[in-house]
């Protein structure tokens, strides 16, 4: 009677397996960190590099010059290399001037936030700026207050960003505990979600421990062998129930499972069935 009861489950939870595979075999397919703005200064003009040093309101909006160019090849060559954030761009310099490089802002690039400064009140300067995408297009000389609303915008912007950006990771963090949940048997790991979400593994690892008191690893093991325990008690021997909750190596689960439970599984099954 024993062994037809047995037989039943065995067949129930393995039916419940293959259902579960057949939902979604293929279910594990900005972040961007706490950081100062990096700001390029392009402009072949000395004066102006050194004033927009000093107006600007750098340590307020969490920004941070990285780098100047004195002409267009060379603010080309620094945006590749320093990746700026925000290009603070003349539009008459040697080389290549700024509407040709704002043409050249394209791919990776378009990201950067990019504001206009020109001796030349031009209208036709301003609407090739404003059309490749310019947050502002400033006269020289310089206005401090002017400037420095221009780079409040760009703040405020990347503020509503990080936010969202919480946000999105806050509602990856639980769809990555409910595939855990539901997918314990399949190939999982901290790595494979950090790649299938976007996000670096030392972040998503802190910030699943932050929200659920756990780091991955532990919990992903904590679901398997939770599943395992359930599955030898239907009678399932260890090599199976080691395929069937994730582990491919069946030694290896069983000293997964005596370093939780202070027990090999086999005697697990003995405890069980004196008991």
């Amino acid at each position: 009677m024993r062994e037809s009861g047995s037989s039943l489950v065995q067949i129930m939870v393995y039916g419940l397996i293959i259902w579960q595979r057949a939902v979604h075999r293929s279910c594990l397919q900005y972040q961007k960190e706490d950081r100062m703005l990096k700001v390029l200064i392009a402009d072949d003009e000395r004066i102006v590099r050194k004033t927009l040093r000093l107006i600007g309101n750098w340590d307020e909006y969490e920004m941070e010059i990285v780098g100047e160019a004195q002409n267009g090849m060379e603010a080309l060559e620094m945006i590749d290399q320093l990746k700026p954030d925000i290009l603070l761009l003349d539009m008459k310099m040697p080389g290549l001037s700024g509407n040709q490089i704002l043409e050249q802002l394209t791919g990776d690039r378009k990201r950067i936030h990019v504001i206009v400064i020109s001796g030349y009140d031009d209208f036709e300067y301003a609407r090739m700026a404003l059309k490749y995408g310019a947050i502002d297009y400033l006269l020289k000389p310089i206005n401090r207050n002017e400037f420095n609303q221009a780079l409040h915008r760009i703040y405020e912007n990347e503020q509503k960003m990080q936010i969202q950006g919480v946000e999105r990771k806050k509602d990856a963090l639980e769809q990555i505990k409910d595939k855990i949940d539901t997918y314990y048997m399949e190939d999982i790991s901290l790595t494979n979600l950090a790649e299938a979400y976007f996000m670096n593994s030392d972040v998503l690892s802190r910030l699943f421990k932050k929200k659920y008191g756990v780091n991955i690893t532990s919990y992903i093991n904590d679901v398997r062998l939770t599943q395992a325990k359930i599955y030898l008690t239907a009678g399932y021997n260890s090599a199976q129930v080691s395929e069937m909750v994730g582990y491919h190596d069946s030694n290896y689960f069983s000293r997964v499972f005596k370093k939780y439970y202070g027990i090999s599984p086999t005697q697990f099954v003995d405890e069980m069935n004196h008991s």
